[in-house]
Formats: structure tokens, C-alpha cells, sequence
């Protein structure tokens, strides 16, 4: 998945009704919520500096709404030029630009 390159950099944690807040590293980036009587079962934004509109988006699921949103701060990551240089448990230790970039 596209998301594997920045793996253990996001998290999602339990909100009320359902929701789920989209964590990068510790600081929220979004949020994930059900939807009921819809064609679309879940609804997920993301709120990252010059990215994407802040507006709700449909999936089919909660599960999709996770992938999906994987998918846009992966995205997000890799334009900024943020790499990865360390991991230790599942989590980011320390991340910079290439030198060639600054």
C-alpha cells in the first residue's frame, strides 16, 4: 500500500458516536466518522497545510476511510520531502529532508 513508506507514522484513536481521530504522530490531522442511510458508509477529512480541501470525503467504509486517508498524508509526506530515518517499535523516531533539499 502506498502508505508503508511513513508505516507507524499515523494512528487513528477513538472518539465519540463512532468517530475516529487521525493522528500524525501526536498532534491531529483529521477525522474519521460512520455515516447512516447514505450510499457511503464512512466519511473521513484531513486538515495538513497546504494540501487538499478540508472537506468531507466519502468511503465505502471505515476501513476505506483508513486506507484512504493513509493514502492523502502519504502523499502529503512525500511532497513535503519528509523521509523516514529511524523506527523503533512500530513508531517514527526522527524525520528530515534530504540534503540536496533544503
Amino acid at each position: 500500500m502506498a502508505g508503508e513508506a511513513h508505516e507507524g507514522v499515523v494512528s487513528f484513536e477513538p472518539l465519540t458516536l463512532g468517530r475516529e481521530a487521525v493522528m500524525l504522530g501526536k498532534v491531529r490531522v483529521g477525522e474519521i466518522s460512520p455515516l447512516d442511510g447514505s450510499r457511503y458508509r464512512a466519511c473521513f477529512r484531513l486538515s495538513l497545510p497546504e494540501a487538499s480541501a478540508t472537506s468531507w470525503r466519502p468511503a465505502s467504509d471505515l476501513d476505506d476511510a483508513k486506507r484512504l486517508a493513509l493514502i492523502k498524508i502519504n502523499d502529503w509526506l512525500n511532497a513535503a520531502g519528509v523521509v523516514p530515518i529511524g523506527a523503533g517499535a512500530g513508531q517514527l523516531i526522527a524525520c528530515h529532508r534530504p540534503e540536496g533539499d533544503r
